[in-house]
């Protein structure tokens, strides 16, 4: 009697331990991380590397990165798709992450520009998409939509990855040369899926 009264107690005991102990860890887990809306984006039709027309409505429930570059840029821009090409391929299997460079000098880039372009960034199939379009609607896309600069002093110039979730909804800028935040957008990237 007096052994198995000892058994139970140590058993309870035991058991008490365990239920603490995962008691403490789920409440030093943190807290799943709430993306804030930080803007929208509108309707906008583009046309992509392969001449073909491009709209917003090919994003409509996918989470989707954009940036803006352009081809002949010296500075960021080389690096920013080198990252850019590193989110691309861990996603590239999936079918609900888009990705989505926008040249900010149309007259330049071309679409037969930006192919060859893509191409130096295994870009060219899968949901990378160069775009390119004409001056006022990129103009009113960066300033409007993305909220980079004002129409007096646009920036075209941003290191900026822009995260975007399935509604068009803005969650998220990030400095697409520093590798920390490339990290952590990949991160909010795994976030966003979860809710489409």
């Amino acid at each position: 009697m007096k052994r198995s009264f000892i058994f139970a107690l140590t058993l309870s005991a035991f058991l008490g331990f365990i239920l603490f102990t995962i008691f403490l860890f789920i409440q030093s887990r943190p807290a799943p991380k709430n993306l804030p809306v930080l803007g929208e984006i509108h309707d906008f039709q583009l046309t992509d590397q392969n001449e073909k027309l491009f709209s917003s409505q090919q994003l409509q429930g996918k989470v989707w990165v954009a940036d803006l570059f352009f081809t002949t840029c010296g500075s960021i821009c080389p690096l920013m798709n080198k990252n850019m090409a590193k989110l691309y391929r861990s996603y590239q299997l999936g079918k609900n992450v888009v990705f989505v460079s926008i040249s900010v000098n149309p007259e330049q880039d071309t679409p037969a520009v930006l192919q060859q372009y893509a191409r130096k960034y295994q870009g060219n199939q899968g949901p990378w998409y160069f775009l390119t379009g004409s001056r006022d609607e990129i103009t009113k896309m960066v300033v409007n939509d993305f909220k980079l600069g004002t129409i007096e002093n646009p920036i075209f110039h941003s290191s900026k990855f822009i995260l975007v979730d399935g509604q068009g909804k803005i969650r998220g800028y990030y400095d697409g040369t520093s590798e920390q935040e490339i990290t952590e957008l990949f991160k909010d990237i795994a976030v966003l899926m979860k809710s489409l």
